[in-house]
This record gives C-alpha cells, structure tokens and sequence, in this order.
C-alpha cells in the first residue's frame, strides 16, 4: 500500500514558521554584526563561528536530507549560538545590534519557542508515520503467512497423491491366473 499524501497535520506552527523563513537573512546580518564586534568576548564569537561552520558543513548531526530535522538542528545550532552572543552584551549594546538588524529580543524567543514545536510536530508525526508503517508491514507479512500455509498445505496435498500410479509392493502378484504347465503361451 502506497502511503497517501497528507496535509499537515494540525500543531503545525505554519504562520510562526513562515515568519522564522522571512527573518532568516535578518538573523544572518546579525551574526555577522556580532562576530565583527570587538565588545563581544573571543569564545562568545568562536561560538558563533562555530556554529556557522556546522551549518554551512555539509556533516550534520541530522543529515540535511531528512525533511524538516535536517533543518530544524541547523536553525537550532545557529539561533543559540545568536542568543549565546546576545548574552554576552550589556542589554543596551544587545538591543542597538538588535535593531540594528531590524530584530528585537521578542522574535527571537519566538523562534526559538517556534523551533521547539515544530520539532514536537516532527516527532509526533514520526511515531504516527512509523506505526502506520508498521501496521501496513504487519498486514502484508501476515498476507505472506497465509499464503506460504496455503502453499505447504497444497504441497502436502500433492504428496498424499503421487503424479504415478504407485507402483505395487514386492513380490509382484500376477493379474492372470496361472494356469499349470508353466508359463502362459502365445495364443
């Protein structure tokens, strides 16, 4: 069985995701600001190094090809090591850079708040994709049971009637009578 094309199902944060899309390059601008300011500590900016390398790497902790999950760490890893930096600022500094990039504080708890649940979405969409799966393994392999019975039991069938007529047991009894004198002759 074929697995149907669904629409998402509902606890999908559609609108607050496409939003986290829209403020994607600002999020970019704003790394870059923070690791080129000199009043950010050296580990603050190697973290934010860091975490541009993972996600620009093509080697992942969830490999890109897995929808959303691959993404979702990738926006994860880089939207913490932003609030990383942003915390290593006195909160005036922290909201000039903010606005700066046309961000404030609220939106970036909201996305992170949004990352949460759609990795919530992806994992219970997963167990529910996985049991389905399942079940449909289930039934097919049950399906195959039946069928490989019903085939030993034609089999067995099969042996109980020989293809040949059996041959009867030794010593061979004759179908003529015998008549004495010996062996029957030509007529």
């Amino acid at each position: 069985m074929a697995l149907e094309q669904q629409p998402a199902p509902p606890g999908f944060p559609r609108e607050e995701f496409a939003a986290l899309v829209r403020r994607l390059p600002k999020y970019g601008r704003l790394a870059w600001a923070l690791a080129r300011d000199p009043r950010l500590s050296r580990v603050r900016r190697v973290a934010l190094a860091a975490a541009a390398a993972y996600v620009f790497s093509p080697i992942d902790l969830v490999p890109g090809i897995i929808p959303v999950a691959g993404q979702l760490d990738d926006l994860a890893i880089a939207l913490a090591a932003i609030r990383l930096a942003l915390d290593g600022l006195r909160p005036e500094v922290r909201a000039e850079r903010l606005a700066a990039a046309g961000l404030a504080q609220a939106e970036l708890n909201d996305d992170i708040r949004t990352l949460g649940a759609i990795a919530g979405w992806a994992a219970r969409t997963g167990v529910r994709l996985g049991r389905q799966l399942a079940s449909n393994a289930i039934d097919a392999g049950s399906r195959f049971a039946e069928r490989l019975i019903g085939a030993g039991r034609d089999l067995q069938r099969r042996r109980r009637q020989p293809l040949w007529p059996r041959q009867p047991d030794w010593p061979r009894q004759p179908d003529w009578p015998q008549q004495s004198g010996g062996p029957r002759q030509p007529r």
